[in-house]
């Protein structure tokens, strides 16, 4: 019975007629060999390509892509994802109080600057990166100025009405205003006799009176006792009285009392018109006189301890102290300047202002503010320096990248981050027959090719049991450009990097090399391979 083979067939199409069937390879029609115990496919799809025998034996390969490693154990086929060696971006945005950045790729790196007096620097081989705040002129401050006019000695910071700048001080170790006669100073703070406790008494119009006549004598005379304020008049004797002139008692009409004669004033004339006297102050034209020699004899004895809130008795004050109020009396104390007394003139905040918190206001003018250090936070004071520390108490913490609670390690750890390297092979060992570098590489000890110049790493954390060592191409050890690092952070070099079993060893190579270098297992000679050395400058 003739076959009717389809027209036009496909490479790799199938026809079955009966218990046959045949394959198209582009030719001819080929017999596939059958077993019709089993059941098979016949293709094999993919998320990308499909997969058809072109043979009655062909073989599926089962092939791991990156990160990904496939085994076969008896007919079990097993897929795994590979831990480690993965470059990813740890942190994939950095949010500041002001503006903030992500990533761009899987190798970005994000620059830690200091800004305005603030710098940055990150220790060499540690995981540390230090911000200081760097000295810095008073002038920094917004709300001061001391370039405009630059300061001179003695002076203070004043406030201008828009900023604080240097002036004169007003105390007198400054150059303020003279205040030594009080003279064209106007206000309720400056002296006033009226203000002042323990004053002389000064005598009225009313405390001025005519006492018992005294005994004749000579030309007779008229005296003032400015204790009790009396005036006593001394007749003169006949022999003073001179030549005698009539008597002028009328005072009807305006008296000149220089051409009154002395013996025509008797008390009897005076008390006489007593009741009708009304002298005003503006018409003793000498009083100032008696003003004066009674200041000058009696408040020279009167001391400043004699004012009702003046205190120098209890504490005796010493020399260049002043007078400062202690919220009751005036009492002796030091200046709170070089030369003057008190605080008057002196910058100093009253209140502290915390965003959220109560004011802290200074109760008097010798408050004390008080800085306590919180949980995890000592403050120290040297007064020798008149420095204040703060600083952490805090010991505890993660003592391993894993350890991090902020950080999505996936399988990471610090060993495998710590240097940007070229490429990170995945050493893994087949027995002790062979090094493997999947998916890098396929086979067994195969040779791998790098480049002199650049840095390499070979993640070693699958090799339990085949000390890895890297040799020159006479087969010595090779120990320059090594860099070890512990899956812990330890970190060893040279010679000491050689031998190890896990961690990653980083290899710096020297740009100046070329040719086949060895990796080579310390434990099992046949664990050997080629590392071939192509100079960058040379390519």
């Amino acid at each position: 019975m003739a076959i009717n083979f389809p027209a036009n067939p496909l490479t790799n199409d199938t026809f079955t007629s009966g218990d046959t069937t045949w394959q198209y390879d582009g030719t001819a029609w080929n017999v596939v060999e059958q077993d019709f115990a089993r059941n098979l496919f016949v293709s094999f799809d993919a998320d990308t390509g499909v997969a058809n025998p072109t043979q009655a034996n062909d073989t599926l390969i089962v092939a791991g892509g990156n990160n990904i490693t496939t085994t076969v154990t008896g007919k079990t086929i097993t897929i795994n994802g590979q831990s480690g060696g993965l470059t990813q971006n740890v942190f994939d945005s950095i949010v500041a109080d002001e503006g903030s950045t992500t990533a761009n790729n899987i190798n970005d790196t994000l620059n830690i600057l200091g800004g305005t007096n603030i710098a940055t620097s990150i220790a060499t081989d540690t995981d540390n990166v230090t911000i200081n705040l760097e000295a810095f002129s008073i002038n920094f401050l917004s709300d001061v100025d001391t370039t405009s006019s630059p300061p001179s000695t003695g002076q203070v910071l004043k406030w201008d009405g828009g900023k604080w700048a240097p002036g004169a001080d007003a105390t007198t170790g400054g150059a303020g205003t003279d205040a030594d006669t009080l003279d064209g100073f106007d206000g309720s703070y400056y002296l006033d006799y009226n203000n002042l406790n323990n004053t002389p008494s000064i005598l009225t119009l009313a405390s001025l009176s005519i006492g018992v006549e005294n005994t004749p004598s000579g030309n007779g005379a008229i005296t003032y006792d400015n204790t009790s304020g009396v005036f006593k008049f001394t007749p003169p004797t006949a022999a003073g009285i001179g030549a005698l002139t009539a008597e002028v008692n009328d005072l009807s009409a305006a008296v000149v009392w220089a051409n009154v004669p002395n013996a025509n004033i008797t008390e009897s004339s005076v008390t006489q018109h007593q009741a009708a006297l009304s002298v005003t102050e503006s018409q003793i034209s000498d009083l100032q006189s008696y003003l004066t020699s009674v200041s000058a004899s009696d408040l020279n004895s009167i001391s400043i301890d004699a004012l009702s809130d003046v205190d120098t008795t209890t504490a005796a004050p010493s020399n260049d102290q002043v007078l400062a109020w202690n919220g009751v009396n005036w009492i002796p104390a030091d200046p709170a300047t070089g030369g003057g007394g008190g605080d008057v003139n002196q910058n100093a905040f009253s209140n502290i202002a915390v965003t959220g918190q109560n004011t802290i206001a200074a109760d008097t003018s010798t408050d004390t503010l008080n800085i306590v250090g919180g949980s995890g936070i000592s403050v120290t004071t040297n007064d020798l320096t008149d420095t204040l520390t703060i600083q952490s108490t805090v010991t505890t913490g993660a003592t391993a990248f894993t350890g991090l609670t902020d950080v999505t390690t996936a399988g990471l750890n610090v060993a495998e981050i710590y240097e940007p390297a070229m490429v990170m092979f995945q050493v893994d060992n087949d027995g002790i027959a062979a090094y493997t570098f999947e998916p890098h590489y396929t086979g067994n000890n195969p040779n791998i090719y790098v480049l002199g110049g650049t840095t390499v790493a070979f993640n070693l954390a699958e090799i339990s049991g085949h000390p890895f060592e890297i040799q020159d191409p006479t087969a010595s050890p090779y120990n320059t450009g090594l860099v070890h690092v512990s899956p812990t952070g330890t970190v060893t070099t040279g010679a000491s990097a050689q031998g190890q079993q896990d961690g990653v060893l980083y290899w710096r190579i020297p740009e100046s090399i070329s040719g086949t270098y060895r990796y080579q297992c310390q434990s099992h000679s046949a664990m050997v391979g080629g590392i071939v050395v192509k100079r960058l400058s040379v390519i």
